[in-house]
């Protein structure tokens, strides 16, 4: 299986798309897990560290990136739950569908 979880820095709702200003990123990550919602194989994940910090807790690597940037790091991109492929931005489209092998643009 194919995994990308997504680290994504303190929003006020799991999503991120509310409030007066809302970012085109945000809405583009949101469709994009959803699609790929229904593929079997694939997985994608989004952690946010307002209501999930014990997600950040429990990798590691996640937790180290952290204490030795702050969270200006965030978001963070995770492939298998163990190779970090990005940070301090959101991924391409054309990013996810290299690391998950699948069409996404």
């Amino acid at each position: 299986m194919d995994k990308i979880t997504l680290y994504e820095p303190p929003m006020c709702c799991s999503t991120g798309v509310c409030g007066p200003s809302v970012d085109e990123n945000l809405i583009r990550i949101t469709s994009l897990f959803q699609q790929v919602r229904k593929v079997k194989g694939k997985q994608l994940i989004r952690y946010n560290l307002s209501s999930k910090p014990d997600s950040f807790v429990r990798n590691q690597a996640v937790t180290q990136l952290i204490q030795e940037n702050g969270v200006n790091c965030l978001p963070v991109t995770v492939l298998n739950d163990t190779k970090i492929v990005k940070i301090e931005k959101y991924p391409t489209n054309k990013e996810l569908s290299e690391w998950i092998d699948l069409n996404l643009e």
